[in-house]
């Protein structure tokens, strides 16, 4: 069987299909790109123009066992969009080695990101911030969504009480918003845009004031001017902590990028959306949360470790996360009484198409595969989608 690599074998899933040709003059029908953007007919196979390119030019179980062979892989994902410059010098080369030779800090840091880390990088990449940035909590607190500080800072992010209240973050009894998944990611990332924009779009500089103030890095900045000293990154004299804190993670960033070359093996995790942000408008436990969508109540906390009142809080939208495998089980059950967006679960039959299903329920295609995290319209016989409810 021949062998493809990523590159192919991502360009071939994500090739659009041919437009439906009249046989008769081999001229494209016209079809409206509303009803074609949602064409596809549900099947329970592969897409059909998987099968009609040279690249996939094979038996069809030979195709299935190629793609299966080749899954992407999470870590593959950000490597393929890891694009700082990672220069070799003293600092990185010890933090690639320390990472190398504790292979069990890594191997505990991707279990505890393995909730988290497709969410966030959605995040990222929704911003267009480079890539990079996703892997800070696996240098801020060791993915823990516990963590907190001599300092202050709790949560993925280490966001300091003050400085999340200046970026929106809230706290009321029973609520962190520095633990909220949400929220803190909302807030790292406006501070994270707000410091590159400060710094004249230097990202080394904005990294590093993350980690230790805007003020820190400026007044460095300042000095080495003032001695006619070059003010890159590297030049500045700033606390040990940060000196070293950026080096950490483009050491980690360079591993992700060529794991072959360092000999250490990143626990598989899978590019597809784990959670999904469901909003509750009432108060409610997070016990019946829990309940309703048929997960255990620890598992429903540690998604959403913000809420350490163990309630929801009245009067405002909580961006609670579900595991998305049960987000089926929770739309069908009586959780939609206190969410803001009530939404059923259509499992699609032979003969289903994202048009006609988004027709019938007085949505579009675009919304349908937003909500389901679909890269193109092509559904499965079997599969089950969240499609929204029009209220009137």
């Amino acid at each position: 069987m021949p062998t493809f690599s990523q590159a192919e074998i991502e360009n071939a899933i994500n090739q659009q299909p041919p437009l439906y040709v009249a046989s008769a003059h081999n001229k494209k029908c016209q079809i409206a790109s509303s009803q074609f953007e949602g064409s596809y007919i549900a099947t329970g196979d592969l897409p059909h123009y998987l099968y009609n390119t040279d690249l996939f030019h094979s038996h069809r179980y030979d195709v299935h066992s190629t793609l299966a062979k080749h899954q992407y892989d999470m870590w593959d994902k950000l490597a393929a969009n890891l694009t700082m410059p990672v220069p070799n010098n003293r600092r990185i080369r010890y933090y690639r080695k320390w990472f190398i030779n504790k292979p069990e800090h890594v191997v505990t840091v991707t279990e505890r990101a393995k909730p988290f880390l497709f969410y966030i990088y959605e995040q990222v990449e929704a911003r267009n911030l480079p890539t990079e940035i996703a892997l800070l909590p696996f240098i801020e607190s060791s993915f823990d969504q516990y963590a907190y500080s001599n300092q202050g800072a709790a949560g993925l992010w280490q966001i300091t009480r003050p400085t999340g209240k200046t970026f929106g973050l809230k706290y009321w009894q029973g609520y962190d918003g520095r633990r909220d998944i949400v929220t803190s990611t909302q807030a790292a990332l406006d501070l994270l845009e707000y410091l590159h924009a400060k710094f004249n779009g230097n990202w080394l500089h904005a990294i590093a004031a993350y980690n230790t103030g805007e003020g820190r890095v400026r007044n460095a900045i300042k000095k080495n001017k003032a001695a006619g000293k070059p003010t890159d990154f590297w030049s500045l004299q700033l606390p040990k902590e940060t000196r070293l804190y950026v080096p950490k993670l483009l050491a980690m960033s360079s591993i992700i990028k060529h794991p072959n070359n360092y000999g250490l093996t990143l626990k598989t995790i899978a590019p597809t959306p784990v959670v999904n942000e469901v909003v509750v408008n009432k108060r409610v436990k997070l016990k019946q949360i829990a309940k309703d969508a048929g997960v255990d109540s620890k598992i429903l906390y540690a998604l959403n470790p913000g809420y350490t009142g163990g309630y929801t809080v009245k009067g405002r939208d909580n961006q609670l996360l579900l595991p998305r495998q049960a987000l089926a089980t929770f739309f069908n059950s009586k959780g939609t009484r206190y969410t803001k967006h009530r939404y059923q679960i259509h499992k699609i039959k032979a003969g289903d198409s994202l048009y006609e299903i988004a027709q019938l329920n007085n949505t579009t295609v675009t919304l349908l595969r937003q909500l389901n995290d679909l890269p193109s319209s092509f559904i499965t016989a079997g599969q089950q989608l969240i499609v929204p409810i029009t209220t009137n």
